[in-house]
């Protein structure tokens, strides 16, 4: 598992798949738990899961609330521990959240989460309270192992061979960088493969993908890379608010 930067090498460090880009705090009005429509997914698989959101901390900050959350993975009734285990201490260690006298230093987390054929995907936002920037890391598990799955096996589980995923995602980058002068287009197409792109199972049971998104030479992050969640089905950016 790996987690890719946006602001520094410092932050090169994750456990699957990982997105930094920047965008303004997120008001506590946003905040995000376990999704209904993931859970009448769940209800269609061969095991029954569903994934809790557990917060460990909430700091009220003016109009907004910072909040350290981890996922508790839940599969027939039972606990999957060792998951739940290491998710939750990478995330402690990785974004930890603290008030330090009046002020508020690290990263709220979400967490939202969907199940589709014996597989379930589990996705963390992450973003920092006193910087401009927000992460994204996905995790995808068999139900049956409770053991990473591999990309191509997502894509397979979501209904599409490889060459449909990486084809829709091409459009998906393709349309997102286009116009925009920010963003390397052929670059950011280039990085269409398995290394950078990773498939996904949205909160309604539907395909997602984290993309790659190079910028431009002469922008401020030039020579870094932003990798950000997309709806399959709408080819739409997905913030997941």
């Amino acid at each position: 598992m790996k987690r890719s930067t946006l602001i520094s090498a410092a932050l090169c460090i994750s456990l699957l798949a990982t997105g930094c880009v920047r965008s303004p705090k997120t008001p506590a009005a946003s905040q995000v738990s376990t999704s209904a429509a993931a859970s009448a997914a769940a209800a269609n698989a061969v095991h029954q899961a569903t994934v809790e959101v557990i917060t460990e901390m909430s700091i009220k900050d003016g109009d907004y609330e910072h909040t350290l959350v981890v996922p508790k993975l839940i599969v027939d009734g039972k606990e999957a521990t060792e998951i739940n285990e290491k998710l939750g201490k990478h995330i402690r260690e990785t974004y930890p959240l603290k008030r330090e006298g009046n002020n508020v230093d690290g990263d709220s987390t979400r967490i939202v989460w969907g199940v589709k054929n014996n597989a379930v995907s589990i996705v963390l936002l992450v973003s920092s309270v006193c910087e401009d920037y927000f992460t994204r890391e996905v995790y995808n598990y068999d139900l049956d192992t409770l053991k990473p799955l591999e990309a191509k096996e997502v894509t397979k589980r979501l209904g599409m061979t490889d060459d449909e995923f990486l084809s829709k995602t091409t459009e998906i980058i393709k349309k997102y960088c286009t116009g925009k002068a920010d963003y390397d287009l052929d670059k950011s197409l280039a990085a269409v493969n398995y290394d950078k792109a990773t498939p996904f199972i949205m909160p309604d049971g539907t395909p997602g993908v984290l993309g790659c998104i190079v910028p431009a030479a002469d922008s401020q992050f030039a020579g870094l890379e932003s990798m950000r969640c997309f709806n399959m089905t709408t080819m739409e950016h997905e913030t997941f608010r």
